[in-house]
């Protein structure tokens, strides 16, 4: 399987490790246009693929002809969030990057599956639909399974229990709008405490460390990649046929998105400001 990443950043780089780590990939391709940066990461990259005795052919590039025939791109470039910034101040600058992006990888890799990593997330995968023209089967978000990871680190640390064995996930619009759904016996004050912790997951690690989180985004994306590739449910950003996309659990595989799995709880996502901001992209 040959994947793209667009962005040799923080979160490409970790990707492309994880897939060579895990041996999903038979080609990884870095796109950067910070040229030094992603051929640094290519070079580094290609020796940790000897240590491992991995044969997996890695390259770096300006050119995106060089994606030609890619069965899966993921789309990390943009714009990182910055402490006391909201997702949605994001939008415009992104849906700029992620569009200009999407029609390339439209022109050279039209069979592709898009994993959309930059924020804000739901409007990114609405910008790429728009721009790449390709069927909404074929372009998924990675946010529902970070979110649900953290609310299930949340849950274990309140109920002292394993994250693995929490019964909680994540759903909805990746932003303060998240839908938390468990069945985990909770008190009221509990739930609150869950929630909110979850929610502002993201904007704590952009405090502590003055840049958004790469490593868990990244193991989001390569789980995404795995499901695709074997076979099976995560948790992503789709759109539906109004064009609205938000966090649904859905069955992957190499075709791309097989099928939604209906729950009542995408009745009570709240769209009202994604259908406000995408009309401004």
């Amino acid at each position: 399987m040959k994947v793209g990443i667009i962005g040799a950043g923080n979160i490409g780089s970790n990707i492309a490790s994880l897939l060579i780590s895990q041996d999903l990939a038979s080609e990884i391709l870095l796109i950067d246009i910070n040229e030094k940066l992603a051929l640094g990461k290519m070079l580094d990259l290609s020796t940790l693929s000897v240590i491992l005795d991995k044969n997996i052919k890695i390259n770096s590039t300006l050119d995106y002809s060089k994606l030609k025939d890619f069965d899966i791109v993921v789309i990390t470039a943009g714009i990182t969030r910055k402490e006391g910034q909201s997702r949605e101040e994001l939008a415009k600058i992104n849906a700029s990057i992620v569009g200009e992006t999407s029609k390339k990888i439209a022109e050279f890799s039209p069979n592709a599956i898009i994993i959309i990593v930059t924020n804000p997330l739901d409007l990114m995968v609405y910008a790429c639909y728009k721009n790449s023209c390709f069927n909404k089967n074929k372009i998924i978000g990675m946010a529902g399974e970070l979110d649900s990871a953290r609310a299930k680190l949340n849950l274990a640390k309140l109920k002292n229990i394993s994250p693995i064995s929490a019964k909680i996930n994540v759903f909805g619009m990746h932003n303060d709008e998240m839908i938390i759904q468990t069945s985990q016996d909770l008190t009221k004050d509990e739930f609150q405490t869950i929630k909110d912790e979850t929610i502002n997951a993201g904007a704590n690690i952009t405090k502590l460390l003055g840049t958004s989180a790469y490593y868990a985004p990244a193991a989001a994306v390569v789980k995404m990649v795995k499901a695709i590739k074997n076979g099976g449910n995560i948790i992503a950003s789709v759109l539906d046929d109004n064009e609205i996309s938000f966090g649904k659990e859905i069955k992957l595989s190499k075709k791309g998105i097989e099928k939604i799995v209906e729950n009542e709880v995408y009745k009570s996502v709240d769209t009202s400001n994604f259908i406000k901001l995408k009309k401004n992209l």
